[in-house]
């Protein structure tokens, strides 16, 4: 029987435990952060409107125009942070509104209007309205985050996978502040983000 040469075997072998490591960790993280999401979500009527005025100041500094642009977002489900505030303030602001729709186990950007209906599925939503290829912005859900906008996501990585198509695309996570941790155990496939808004402070990229 020849055996793999000891250098690769051993990388091979760490790459393992560490990629076991960090799957465990971000298990109990989601776990911890779940709980504490709840909690918070059950008094934080002001917070999505906070985060609405947060992003519109963010886009303002970054000289970003919204008009005719199209932003997509997640609708809220569970103690997520609620889309809808900032959803209506962009609308005033002429943006186009999008929706991700999640279908297949893939994400699909759709076109949203208010009359349009939403079905509830097992990994998040699903509108049958346009295709949008390309937002100009995503705002995606986060369980946890840190200063180095890495995010923790659910799980699944319908996000990172839909994400990592997007070059060009602004990427913003919507977090209570209490979402903060110190350090989110980052794995190749995780996309961070160019920016993150919660109800106290913005987080960016320089």
């Amino acid at each position: 029987m020849r055996l793999p040469p000891n250098n690769l075997g051993s990388k091979v072998v760490i790459q393992k435990i560490r990629s076991k490591r960090h799957y465990s960790d971000k298990i109990q993280l989601r776990k911890i952060l779940i709980k504490k999401r709840k909690l918070f979500n059950l008094n934080a009527q002001d917070s999505s409107n906070n985060i609405a005025n947060n992003l519109i100041k963010y886009l303002n500094y970054m000289n970003f125009s919204l008009n005719n642009k199209n932003i997509s977002f997640y609708w809220p489900i569970g103690s997520e942070i609620d889309t809808r505030p900032s959803m209506a303030a962009l609308n005033d602001f002429g943006s186009l509104i999008s929706l991700a729709s999640t279908e297949k186990n893939n994400i699909i950007y759709r076109l949203w209007l208010p009359d349009d209906l939403i079905k509830i599925n097992k990994i998040g939503i699903q509108i049958d309205t346009q295709e949008v290829n390309k937002p100009d912005i995503i705002i995606c859900p986060l369980i946890g985050f840190d200063k180095n906008l890495n995010r923790l996501g659910r799980g699944g990585g319908y996000y990172d996978k839909s994400l990592l198509k997007l070059n060009n695309t602004i990427k913003i996570g919507f977090a209570y502040s209490i979402q903060e941790i110190d350090k989110v155990p980052m794995e190749k496939h995780d996309i961070n983000m160019d920016a993150i808004i919660t109800d106290k402070f913005i987080y960016a990229k320089n």
